[in-house]
């Protein structure tokens, strides 16, 4: 499960560059591309977040657990942040807005990546590590 979060990690950042090359090459007439983009990016991460709870609640009943606490607090604070952002971007730019404020869309999509870009650097140095020894559920 652990090569699966490393691998969704590789390919969220694919996502994001390419949504990012699209942002700063491109225009409004691009937004058809874009919708298509951003609902491949919500449901991948969507099910990124699910794999990864699974793994936390996993670590949360292993042995590792006590020592584990402090980083899985962070994390779980931090993503819940993280969620609550990205769902407030959704909503604030419908593609109306976009086309309206193109510039304002495309800096605050660079923020709102670069907040996921570091967070998944924070979780591969700190999260993952202890994943490594967390116990495996039943299929």
């Amino acid at each position: 499960m652990l090569m699966q979060l490393t691998r969704d990690h590789d390919a969220l950042r694919g996502m994001m560059g390419e949504f990012a090359h699209i942002m700063r090459t491109r225009g409004p007439e691009a937004l058809p591309d874009i919708a298509r983009r951003r609902i491949a990016f919500s449901q991948l991460f969507r099910d990124h977040m699910g794999r990864e709870d699974a793994l936390v609640v996993a670590l949360r009943s292993g042995s590792t657990a006590a020592q584990a606490d402090s980083v899985m607090r962070d994390h779980s604070r931090a993503m819940v942040a993280l969620f609550l952002r990205y769902s407030d971007h959704i909503k604030d730019w419908t593609p109306a807005q976009i086309t309206q404020d193109w510039h304002g869309y495309r800096d605050a999509v660079l923020e709102l990546q670069q907040g996921l870009l570091d967070r998944m650097t924070w979780e591969e140095r700190h999260l993952h590590p202890l994943m490594v020894d967390a116990p495996r559920r039943a299929a």
